[in-house]
């Protein structure tokens, strides 16, 4: 029913929006089969189904790289953890090799989401049916996030028959927060706000939603953020969409590519963060937003230790990267940061693996970003700028989602598309050149 770039758009968000949370199958020698993998493979299956031309473009070397990274880290963290961990009464299964096949499979559903943007969405019409597909399916989801809002959130148990997450997580300033069928009310948000910032984007392109303004989205989406009662995102929200209305291309690119490199290198880093001034602002907004922050920072801490044991490769899965009471044979560890999680399961190899790729293709576009007609430079501006609202969320959460890929490969076929033009247009202005030269040179000697 749609041309492939909006089709493709569709089902991605679609799927993740409307399959449940909280559900997967789990099989022997398998990768888990959840709302992820589903939306994803399915999509893909899809979009080699109608067919569409292959692009001409490669995307260079170390974005291949940076994914083959991620995708071999756990085989990698399986050579250093074959054997169990004694803490108490209990042991911790070792992360054998069979395990980390098994984490390599995953990982490479969870990649095959950049090669969907890299292959099919990555054009000026893909790009443009991302921004407006992100804006029209939060403004769908907005009317049972309403309603979420006024009878708690409980669609996911109703439609499904199971709540997907702890209910008194969804309680907050004396209300609720929606989360309809996602994990937690804080992914919901994140989408929201890079929603708004899509929305921004189009906004300044005078690009209309259903031949209506997209500042009626802008203005829409505000109290719906508002609505999600969620601080992190509000934040990326104040900072972020202000750049994608007000600034040049190259400026916002810039101020991405800055966050990129803090988040690639934050296990470095971290040590350095002001804890206490940052403590002392949230305290400043909610004292339960300030104890709640004080938490995280403290099980970051306690976790980095036992990270920086196995710097390079992590601990594998199976929980071995998280710290226990020996005494008292239980956790004792909060893990709510992506990045920890990351850097503790799979060490600097997995890590840099992972954000290399979100890096990457904003880094390019630094440089090429020049070369863009205006419309064009604000679009991927605007891609650059919701990649990193969600990639800066991944050191508070763990909102990692089909979305994040897709965007990536999206901008880095984009700039290496532009790149090439140029490259291939210098030959031809010396070609053309020649004769002139060799005329010159002719006369030159009949003289």
């Amino acid at each position: 029913m749609l041309p492939l770039e909006r089709a493709a758009a569709w089902s991605l968000l679609g799927g993740f929006l409307i399959l449940p949370a909280g559900f997967k199958v789990d099989l022997p020698m398998l990768p888990p089969i959840d709302k992820n993998s589903v939306t994803v493979l399915s999509t893909l299956v899809l979009c080699f189904a109608r067919g569409s031309p292959r692009p001409r473009h490669s995307p260079g070397i170390f974005l291949p790289l940076a994914a083959a990274a991620y995708i071999l880290a756990p085989v990698m963290a399986s050579f250093d953890n074959s054997y169990e961990l004694h803490v108490g009464n209990f042991s911790i299964p070792g992360h054998y090799f069979l395990d980390g096949v098994k984490g390599a499979l995953n990982n490479c559903i969870q990649v095959s989401a950049l090669y969907l943007g890299l292959r099919f969405l990555s054009t000026p019409t893909g790009q443009r049916a991302i921004l407006k597909t992100l804006v029209l399916v939060m403004l769908l989801y907005s009317l049972p996030m309403l309603w979420e809002l006024r009878f708690s959130p409980q669609l996911n148990r109703i439609v499904y028959g199971f709540q997907q997450s702890d209910f008194l997580n969804a309680v907050r300033w004396g209300g609720y927060r929606p989360m309809v069928f996602l994990d937690q009310g804080l992914e919901l948000a994140l989408l929201v706000s890079m929603a708004l910032i899509a929305a921004c984007t189009l906004a300044r392109c005078r690009i209309k939603l259903l031949r209506l303004r997209s500042w009626f989205a802008v203005s829409y989406l505000v109290p719906q953020l508002v609505f999600c009662k969620t601080l992190g995102a509000g934040i990326y929200a104040i900072v972020l969409a202000p750049l994608a209305l007000f600034a040049r291309p190259a400026t916002s690119i810039k101020v991405a590519s800055v966050i990129m490199l803090i988040v690639c290198s934050y296990p470095a880093v971290r040590t350095v963060v002001p804890v206490e001034r940052v403590l002392g602002a949230a305290k400043q907004v909610s004292e339960n937003r300030a104890e709640s922050l004080a938490t995280r920072l403290k099980n970051e801490s306690i976790l980095m230790g036992k990270a920086n044991q196995k710097p390079l490769f992590g601990w594998g899965g199976w929980g071995r990267n998280r710290v226990y009471n020996a005494a008292y044979s239980k956790d004792i560890t909060i893990t709510d940061g992506g990045w920890i999680i990351t850097f503790g399961t799979f060490g600097w190899f997995g890590y840099l693996g992972l954000f290399g790729m979100f890096a990457i293709p904003v880094l390019r576009l630094n440089r090429l970003v020049k070369q863009l007609d205006r419309e064009d430079a604000l679009i991927a501006a605007g891609l650059a700028l919701i990649l990193t609202a969600n990639i800066a969320d991944m050191v508070p959460n763990a909102n990692l989602m089909p979305l994040t890929f897709v965007l990536a490969g999206a901008i880095a076929r984009r700039a290496v598309a532009v790149r090439s033009a140029r490259t291939s247009a210098r030959p031809r202005r010396s070609a053309s050149l020649q004769p002139a030269a060799a005329t010159a040179s002719a006369h030159a000697s009949q003289s």
